[in-house]
């Protein structure tokens, strides 16, 4: 199997080192790698790529081309122990391995009243249950919880595992669940939020054991019995009138200055921006609809899905980056003159200058370059969307229209994120009251003392003060 290391170097200067080997193809034909990054050394992620193509071939099996004494062509495959040998073309032997490993998967498939491992559960969870429901994203995330999980507790039984023994889990991960290197060669601490998602994770798991009849054993992790780590309280990272104005210099000869315009003035995600056709914008009533969202996964490459909320929503874009677009629209039919039939006809707003389709991943690599080139210092991509909220919110719009501008699923979750800028409202607040119905109160303070009257009891005279004086 082919593999090689080679080295990156991120916008902030770190030289990391990464590898990537050949995985074959998906059902449609399509090249796939395995890829990581983030070494320290070359040795690291050297010795990292032996270890990845062991699991992989152990796995997934490997092909071999055999060429013999008169040149003929043959292929192979070998899976764990089976070997076969003869195939007249690659193909032929792609197939049989496939038929071969989708043998052993259901062999391993652990029925319901087996008790299996977690290691042996949590892999038939993902393969029958998970890859059903998720998204790719989602799917390939709880793949790599899995490993994590697998290493520290794969070889328990599922009715063995402990409250306990799950907290240890936690408290190691926090300790030691990061990247090894010369400093911490045992793992550096792991984010109190790649814990908890990890924990999560493990959670969901159990009960969906428990919903299956494949845990006997009251669930170690129901009613909160392990404490995760807090997550540290943190105000969305926003970027200021003159910070924004500076970026704004710096990216206005190049061809992100309309999408960074865009995405601070919509607060979109990065997702939905490169997902947005020309179809999606009325340049006469400058309405923009969102209806889906781009996304890149290490098995499928880039696809275009539904929003995160999965609604779509529609809202008008501010007047000052109407001009924008549509001088990015005239740029753009100068790049389909030039490419003339090579160009991509996507349709796409925020495309590649052949018309192709931008990675997410990358294209927030170079916001965040261009960032740190203005001066910009802790923000990213996503920052954008959380100055537009922020500002929104400090100049009076509501929270509900807020909220349904940025997607969000309910007001909440917009009031939890952008609670901050609410804060700085109190005082204006406070004030709008005053002004409103605080006439109100200061006429109850001093009542005038000819109109007090006091009433007796149900017998004997009533006594009224009138004009300072008791009367009967």
């Amino acid at each position: 199997m082919n593999g090689s290391t080679f080295k990156r170097r991120l916008p902030s200067g770190t030289v990391t080192w990464a590898y990537k080997f050949d995985a074959g193809r998906d059902p449609n034909g399509k090249r796939l790698y395995g890829f990581k990054s983030g070494f320290e050394k070359k040795s690291l992620a050297a010795e990292a790529l032996r270890d990845a193509i062991k699991e992989f071939e152990h796995t997934h099996g490997r092909v071999t081309k055999h060429i013999g004494i008169l040149g003929t062509i043959t292929w192979s495959y070998q899976f764990r122990d089976e070997v076969k040998n003869s195939f007249a073309s690659q193909a032929d032997a792609e197939a049989a391995l496939a038929d071969a490993v989708a043998r052993q998967a259901a062999a391993e498939q652990p029925p319901a009243e087996k008790d299996p491992t977690y290691r042996e559960y949590v892999n038939y969870w993902l393969a029958e249950h998970c890859a059903r429901r998720l998204s790719p994203t989602t799917y390939e995330r709880y793949v790599e919880f899995a490993k994590v999980l697998s290493k520290h507790i794969g070889d328990t039984k599922v009715n063995d595992l402990t409250t306990a023994q799950i907290q240890r889990l936690v408290h190691t991960l926090q300790d030691h669940g990061g990247m090894v290197t010369e400093k911490h060669p045992d793992g550096k601490p792991l984010a109190a939020k790649t814990t908890r998602h990890i924990a999560t994770m493990l959670h969901t798991s159990l009960a969906e054991a428990d919903r299956l009849g494949i845990l006997k054993i009251r669930n170690p992790m129901e009613n909160k019995r392990v404490k995760l780590p807090p997550l540290p309280k943190r105000d969305p990272a926003v970027v200021d009138k003159e910070k924004l104005r500076k970026l704004l210099e710096r990216a206005r000869t190049t061809r992100l200055y309309p999408f960074i315009v865009l995405a601070v003035a919509s607060g979109c995600r990065r997702g939905e921006l490169l997902a947005l056709t020309w179809a999606d914008w009325d340049d006469k009533t400058g309405v923009i609809s969102i209806t889906k969202s781009l996304e890149q996964t290490r098995a499928g490459g880039l696809r275009v899905k539904s929003t995160k909320s999965g609604k779509p929503r529609k809202f008008i874009v501010p007047e000052t980056a109407r001009p924008v677009l549509a001088e990015h629209r005239a740029q753009q039919e100068e790049d389909k003159r030039l490419f003339g039939p090579y160009y991509k006809e996507n349709n796409l707003i925020f495309c590649q200058p052949g018309g192709g389709l931008y990675s997410p991943d990358r294209l927030g690599a170079r916001v965040k370059e261009l960032m740190g080139k203005a001066g910009l210092k802790g923000v990213s991509l996503h920052s954008l969307r959380h100055t537009n909220a922020t500002q929104l919110l400090r100049n009076g719009v509501p929270l509900a229209e807020v909220s349904r501008r940025l997607g969000h699923a309910d007001s909440n979750i917009t009031l939890s994120i952008y609670n901050h800028a609410l804060d700085i409202d109190s005082s204006a607040a406070a004030k709008v009251w005053d002004k409103a119905l605080g006439d109100v109160v200061d006429a109850a303070k001093n009542p005038e003392p000819e109109k007090m009257v006091a009433h007796g009891c149900t017998e004997g005279p009533v006594l009224q003060v009138v004009g300072g004086k008791k009367t009967s």
